[in-house]
């Protein structure tokens, strides 16, 4: 399939939050839901429009087919660690009760154990995603080849992400890509309205 990526705008919010939620739904319900099954959903919405941060548009890049967005790509650096911890802090108490924000909190820190931050010359791929109806027709690959240019361009050693064990389509295509898997971190994670599983975290040396 012939597409174009580009990065991602304020505008694109009603395309991009249902890729992002996509990405990762049972995690990003157990961290964010707290009142409802759809709180988080909402809170992706208000993180993505505020712009920094690991969920707003300065760092995504969608994947289109002329005018239709059918595909997500997010790009994380070490560098962007504690900006990325600090964005992360404000939106949620901005969002949530100070009490629902703790408990979000405490999750959050919870799931960090099994997805870790970027370490030094990695450059990360995170909330990747295809429209449903376009999977398997290389747009996924597209945008990780696109990922791997980006990571050659700033000078970085390696592409790295983490992928769920639920997911095992997924990760056979990094596989077939050369990603190789470094560690295995077990998840059992569970809260009233998602869940935390086991990820294992691939990388990809460039050369």
């Amino acid at each position: 399939m012939k597409i174009y990526i580009r990065p991602t705008y304020a505008s694109d919010v009603e395309d991009v939050i249902p890729l992002m939620f996509s990405a990762g739904p049972e995690a990003y319900r157990y961290v964010f839901s707290q009142q409802s099954s759809n709180q988080a959903l909402e809170f992706l919405r208000e993180a993505y429009l505020r712009g920094g941060g690991e969920f707003g548009f300065s760092s995504h890049f969608v994947a289109c087919q002329g005018d239709r967005v059918i595909g997500l790509l997010g790009l994380r650096q070490p560098n962007n660690n504690w900006p990325y911890a600090w964005s992360a802090l404000t939106n949620i108490l901005r969002y949530y009760s100070l009490v629902d924000a703790l408990k979000v909190l405490v999750r959050g820190l919870k799931f960090e154990q099994i997805v870790k931050p970027t370490v030094r010359n990695r450059l990360c791929i995170h909330n990747l995603a295809v429209s449903e109806s376009c999977q398997g027709l290389g747009v996924g690959r597209q945008l990780i080849e696109y990922a791997v240019n980006q990571a050659q361009a700033l000078g970085f050693s390696h592409v790295c992400l983490d992928v769920a064990e639920t997911n095992p389509k997924a990760k056979a295509l990094y596989q077939r890509l050369g990603f190789i898997t470094q560690s295995h971190h077990v998840g059992n994670l569970n809260s009233t309205y998602g869940k935390g599983v086991s990820h294992d975290y691939m990388e990809l040396i460039l050369k």
